[in-house]
């Protein structure tokens, strides 16, 4: 289980780690549900992570525009454990953690309480 706090302008936040040879940085990520991808990672940060191009890929905003965006991947500390993730690099401010990078995650908000919690979900095995 991963705890968050919810920030004074409303959103979940939790921390993650990015990985740069043997160096963890750790920063705040904004969960963004509506972002699809793993992570969106805002450039001020992209020298504290290694990442290698992968692809190009076009991308729907909020607003409608669509946009090209490169697709890096890079290493993350995530819930104590290091994943390989794929992440588009923004010129915003704030780094997006993604509905891909949740999608095995119970993911609870309590704005009242200002706790962002996660739960890993454990995958039922089934005999045949």
């Amino acid at each position: 289980m991963m705890w968050g706090r919810v920030s004074a302008t409303l959103e979940p936040v939790i921390e993650i780690g990015l990985k740069h040879g043997d160096t963890l940085t750790v920063i705040p990520a904004v969960i963004d549900t509506g972002f699809s991808g793993m992570l969106c990672l805002a450039e001020r940060y992209l020298e504290l992570m290694a990442v290698t191009f992968s692809f190009a890929e076009l991308y729907e905003l909020a607003n409608g525009e669509v946009v090209g965006q490169d697709v890096f991947v890079g290493h993350i500390v995530f819930d104590g454990r290091g994943q390989e993730v794929e992440l588009i690099v923004t010129a915003s401010q704030d780094t997006l953690m993604g509905a891909a990078l949740l999608q095995n995650y119970t993911l609870t908000v309590d704005y009242p309480a200002q706790q962002v919690r996660l739960i890993r979900n454990r995958k039922k095995r089934h005999h045949s």
